[in-house]
């Protein structure tokens, strides 16, 4: 699919152009309406220095050191850029045995695509959300390989804090997760599939509508057990 195809739906939610929890302008200053209020810049007034888990670089996580996942139904392997200055993880190069423990939702988006910036915006949302209701589950977002460029990275990194992951022709992270644009994998904390949401599938993963963000929402919830 070309640059500019993406799916349908604007995808803009109407002007916004970041999520507003990285936006704060870092004063510190509880109570003012910039939502930061605690001082560390992220903006979200609640300490959180840092977006994700703390990388693991080495290692493929099942002890045969050839990359392969440990089981059919475990997290594909690979090692990708992450470009997320609100990462913990920024500019390193890791993959997804670094977020074994947690629930994790993961989503092949394009910056390109209005659809998919739209999409990062609401998984931000959603994620503060869980995190405030205690539910300990892990956002991340791989970038498509037509959509390796600074503007387009920059797209996606206006609308979230999580991390975004780039694609390369070489690792193909797109291909071994089965999928295309759009598509949404939960994985529980031991690594497996949980769920494999197919964009267009029987299941709407619109968030972006009521029924696609409660879907995506409760879907994690049941992950987290």
């Amino acid at each position: 699919m070309e640059p500019g195809s993406g799916s349908s739906g604007d995808g803009d939610q109407g002007s916004e152009e970041s999520t507003g929890e990285g936006a704060g302008d870092g004063d510190g200053d509880p109570g003012d309406g910039d939502g930061d209020g605690d001082g560390d810049g992220d903006g979200d007034g609640d300490g959180e220095v840092c977006v994700g888990v703390t990388p693991i670089i080495d290692g493929d996580g099942d002890g045969d050191g050839d990359g392969d996942p440990p089981c059919v139904d475990c997290a594909p392997y690979w090692r990708l850029y992450d470009f997320q200055p609100q990462s913990c993880g920024f500019e390193q190069t890791y993959g997804l045995d670094s977020f074994q423990g947690h629930v994790t939702l993961v989503a092949l988006l394009a910056g390109w695509c209005s659809y998919c910036q739209s999409q990062a915006l609401k998984m931000e949302q959603m994620r503060l959300e869980l995190r405030l209701e205690g539910y300990d589950v892990q956002f991340l977002a791989i970038n498509m390989v037509s959509a390796d460029t600074e503007e387009y990275q920059q797209n996606l990194i206006e609308r979230c804090a999580f991390p975004l992951f780039q694609d390369t022709p070489e690792d193909d992270a797109y291909d071994l997760h089965g999928g295309g644009k759009d598509d949404m994998y939960i994985y529980s904390p031991d690594g497996t599939l949980f769920l494999e949401l197919p964009v267009g599938g029987d299941i709407s993963t619109n968030l972006g509508t009521d029924e696609g963000y409660d879907n995506i929402k409760q879907a994690l919830i049941d992950a987290s057990g």
